[in-house]
């Protein structure tokens, strides 16, 4: 007995020596690479599994075994995942800085030109960069103050690469396991300390959650205020916290969805470009701008009884006044989903953006040939080439006047009578042959349906309430855009509000001879879980191809699940004799879905997606005719 034992134990030495539990995961934190990873109770595929994780989540590493990894879950309880299915984080090295190149550099308190100045930077000092959205740069300036620069005025700096002075850039941290609010942007609130792991955090706004600290990417939820989350972490304005299983991020810094831009002050006053010399440091180039400082002309009309006028964009602001149900009110500007506006008395606040009808802008059309804008803050340039420099930053629906063209460069007229140069495939001419830089479209036939309208409002949202005859349509408007700018011929089934049978939208395809018939709607489960986007097509052959090569680049712009490409038996598709597909973008009845169909970024992303898929197609059938 005692010779079986010691060999017992001399064999379970033999294997902790063969099997050592290594550290090259011991440090940092890794990433789930996989959906649905099983964590299991110990290192082995014969351990049972205690949790799944989805992809993305990162989780912070105890130990290693092998080919195994020990993690600890957003639960607190620790688990074995197999190393071959996650990532290992890179640790965060010291931020980068910037130095401004001129004197006098303006430094404001958003990203753009319509914001105030707040400060003014010059050589020789350095800033930690925050966070960029775009062509700007969020500073550190203090321990309490940020800012932004236009991005063409300073040059980075790898970290440590010199000992220039720098400004002072952390603030003081709270106590462990101590509780404090956060407000956005700092307001009421500045002489709080932050955050800091373990801290217990009561929010004093609605800030939007991410999957990673960057407000580009897709929102997967969204926070309350008086909400109390756990910090895990904090990084350059955001905070990392336990949601819903995984561990997100949310910024301190910001209130709207991603990819919106953010126009206007932060007091809600809206300035024009000052007629600075580009002598003073100004970001403001030699060529005037200032296009999308006045917003186009706009109402909104109240759709609730005692809806609140807020001093800020957000549902814990306070209340200046109530406005009755048919008020109409005048648009000044808008920040995520909330409209500052005007009220029939002359107060001005801010009204949340599902409780009111908006109109469309009006844009003056030009009496000549002129150009449509497609996408967000589409770049002015003071010549024909990427190469020069940008002079005004454009919005989507504003109209210029074509004053000439050089090679696919069109020069407009902008607002303010100054000329500059627009990329030509980046926009919508009318009145002058379009700019193609690929002719797979040219001369195409293309109808595009937006789905329902009229007293057929399709699914409603069960968050926000939202229409799907209305998203529907905004997204068939920007891929209308889309295509006629590469040489497509569109026919829209309804391009705005109005009902039309099920043969009539067939019958537009059939009587105009299209190349192509392509539905777009949103969908709806009652599993308010469900998520994705699914490509339907009837026939196979060239509209099970087009379905296919669609959800592949819907997918890929918008980062939808992919639910993919499908047969589906709907009238609009077996009754259609030319290659036809229904495209359900999004799930209304998913809370996170429903957030994000709503935004216009994810709208142009979605539009996008479908375009660049209705590309391939065409090319891929020129290829085969060759």
């Amino acid at each position: 007995m005692f010779r079986q034992k010691f060999l017992k134990s001399l064999l379970t030495i033999a294997c902790a020596v063969s099997l050592p539990v290594t550290t090259a995961w011991a440090a940092g934190s890794v990433q789930v690479t996989v959906d649905k990873l099983n964590v299991r109770s110990g290192p082995s595929l014969q351990d049972s599994v205690i949790a799944t994780l989805p992809i993305n989540t990162v989780l912070p590493v105890l130990a290693s075994k092998s080919d195994w990894v020990q993690v600890k879950l957003p639960s607190g309880q620790s688990g074995w995942v197999a190393g071959y299915l996650v990532k290992q984080q890179q640790t965060t090295a010291s931020p980068a800085q910037i130095e401004s190149t001129t004197t006098n550099l303006n430094v404001r308190s958003g990203p753009g030109q319509t914001y105030p100045v707040v400060q003014m930077i010059n050589p020789g000092t350095r800033y930690t960069i925050v966070q960029k959205n775009g062509d700007w740069i969020q500073i550190q300036l203090s321990a309490q103050a940020k800012g932004w620069v236009a991005a063409w005025l300073v040059k980075e700096m790898a970290p440590g690469s010199s000992s220039t002075p720098t400004p002072p850039a952390s603030q003081t941290p709270a106590s462990p396991g101590s509780s404090t609010a956060v407000t956005p942007n700092g307001t009421g609130s500045e002489a709080k300390p932050g955050a800091v792991q373990g801290a217990s955090l009561t929010l004093e706004f609605a800030p939007y959650v991410y999957a990673t600290p960057d407000n580009t990417t897709p929102a997967i939820g969204q926070l309350h205020a008086g909400e109390t989350v756990q910090v895990i972490a904090q990084k350059n304005g955001w905070i990392q916290f336990p949601y819903d299983g995984v561990n997100a991020w949310f910024s301190t810094e910001e209130s709207s969805l991603p990819g919106l831009p953010q126009t206007g002050t932060t007091d809600g006053s809206v300035s024009v470009g000052e007629p600075e010399s580009p002598a003073t440091g100004n970001e403001n180039p030699p060529a005037p701008s200032g296009q999308t400082t006045t917003p186009a002309k706009q109402t909104a009309t109240v759709k609730t009884d005692g809806l609140n006028l807020r001093s800020e964009s957000n549902t814990s602001s306070a209340i200046l006044g109530t406005l009755a149900i048919g008020s109409t009110l005048t648009v000044l500007e808008k920040q995520g989903e909330w409209y500052r506006v005007q009220a029939p008395d002359g107060k001005t606040g801010w009204v949340a953006g599902w409780l009111v009808t908006v109109s469309k802008p009006e844009f003056p059309t030009p009496s000549g040939p002129y150009v449509t804008i497609v996408n967000p803050d589409t770049n002015v340039r003071s010549g024909p080439g990427n190469e020069h420099g940008i002079v005004a930053k454009v919005q989507p629906g504003e109209k210029y006047a074509i004053a000439g063209r050089s090679g696919d460069w069109f020069q407009v007229t902008l607002s303010n009578g100054s000329t500059g140069y627009i990329a030509g495939w980046l926009v919508s001419s009318t009145g002058a042959p379009a700019v193609v830089r690929s002719n797979e479209l040219k001369d195409k036939i293309i109808v595009v349906d937006a789905g329902h309208g009229g007293n057929d409002n399709g699914a409603t949202g069960k968050s926000f309430s939202t229409l799907e005859k209305t998203v529907n349509l905004q997204v068939a408007l920007m891929l209308r855009n889309k295509l006629e700018s590469a040489g497509a011929k569109v026919i829209m089934t309804r391009p705005d509000d109005r009902k039309l049978t099920l043969q009539q939208r067939v019958d537009m395809a059939v009587s105009n001879h299209a190349d192509i018939f392509v539905s777009i709607h949103h969908n709806t489960h009652p599993n308010t879980a469900t998520n994705g986007s699914i490509v339907f097509y009837y026939n196979e052959g060239n509209s099970s191809k087009l379905a296919s090569l669609v959800q592949t680049e819907l997918v890929k712009a918008t980062s939808y699940k992919d639910l993919q490409s499908r047969f589906g038996d709907y009238f609009v598709l077996r009754e259609n004799p030319v290659p036809a597909i229904l495209a359900e973008i999004g799930f209304l009845s998913n809370y996170n879905e429903e957030m994000r169909v709503r935004s216009e970024a994810q709208q142009n992303l979605a539009a996008d997606g479908l375009f660049k898929g209705i590309v391939q197609y065409f090319s891929s059938q020129n290829t085969q005719g060759s």
